[in-house]
């Protein structure tokens, strides 16, 4: 056989060889893979769950305003992941980068850096300011727009808001940094509202959602004081409170000027005589029948917060 009649017959060999072990290859199974990808969703949202009715409701502390809010049906939504502030404007608040956790749906109250990490959970979706109603299954979140906190300090004041960004920080002309959405998710038979870092007293307009909140997740001390905190508490009427954006020893520095809520929490207990549940671990677990005829219950995880 002449070399140039050879060579491609050994070509095609090859090439069939290469097609045999590759057609073999296909019939075995492949591993699973570990991805997180929307596979979940497309079986979920085929589903009509009902956030109305009445189910285990799992909540998990991440530090600071993150909660991890699980589903009857297993849905999981985190509000708020936190990180430290990426223009060096500010010193460093968290000791740790936020976890990578898998969830369904993120959210964001505002556009501040101890609230908007949407980028270091793996969330398949992100609702960052989320503004009017969203459903998926057996959840529903309602974005109610309103305005950060905020101090009407005159620009010239030393080391006030206005002078370290020059800007006005009170409505009605402050920029979306100081912009703030409300959120109540409703699951599981629970109306569960993230207060963020809004003002003390909302537009009116807002009240006929937040008198019907079942829990009422309220930034104590840093935030709102707590003649306004018990005020908020007062007008709403919420079945239960959980404090959050308060000084965490093991998450937060001293520098962040955060503030312990424990002085808020021992004053309920002791001169208000509330009804104050006082966490051992970084998770709660809550349904509507366990809240039915409560009013003002405290939920406080303490020092208690998920790391991983």
């Amino acid at each position: 056989m002449h070399l140039k009649t050879f060579a491609p017959v050994v070509l095609f060999v090859l090439v069939a060889l290469i097609f045999e072990a590759r057609a073999q290859q296909s019939d075995t199974p492949a591993a699973p893979s570990s991805a997180w990808n929307d596979n979940s969703l497309i079986s979920v949202q085929k589903d009509d769950g009902d956030p109305t009715r009445s189910g285990d409701v799992k909540i998990e502390y991440y530090g600071h305003d993150a909660f991890k809010i699980t589903s009857p049906r297993g849905l999981t939504v985190l509000t708020d992941p936190w990180r430290n502030d990426p223009t060096g404007a500010y010193p460093k608040w968290f000791l740790n980068e936020f976890p990578a956790l898998r969830v369904d749906i993120v959210l964001s109250t505002h556009s501040h850096f101890d609230h908007d990490a949407v980028e270091r959970p793996n969330g398949l979706m992100v609702l960052e300011r989320l503004v009017g109603q969203f459903k998926l299954d057996d959840i529903e979140v309602t974005g109610l727009a309103d305005k950060h906190k905020c101090e009407p300090a005159p620009p010239d004041k030393p080391g006030s808001a206005s002078t370290d960004l020059h800007v006005e920080t009170c409505p009605p002309n402050n920029m979306i940094a100081f912009d703030n959405a409300i959120q109540i998710i409703e699951t599981g038979g629970l109306r569960i509202a993230i207060w963020g870092d809004n003002r003390a007293v909302p537009n009116p307009s807002l009240d006929h959602y937040l008198k019907n909140v079942d829990v009422l997740v309220l930034p104590v001390e840093t935030i709102l004081t707590s003649a306004e905190v018990d005020a908020i508490v007062r007008k709403y009427d919420p079945k239960a409170v959980i404090p959050s954006h308060y000084f965490l020893d093991g998450l937060t520095t001293d520098v962040s000027g955060l503030e312990s809520a424990d002085g808020w929490v021992n004053d309920q207990e002791k001169v208000h005589h509330a009804d104050v549940r006082r966490l051992n671990t970084a998770d709660l677990t809550l349904n509507a029948v366990q809240l039915k005829g409560s009013r003002h219950r405290i939920y406080y995880f303490g020092y208690h917060f998920e790391k991983k």
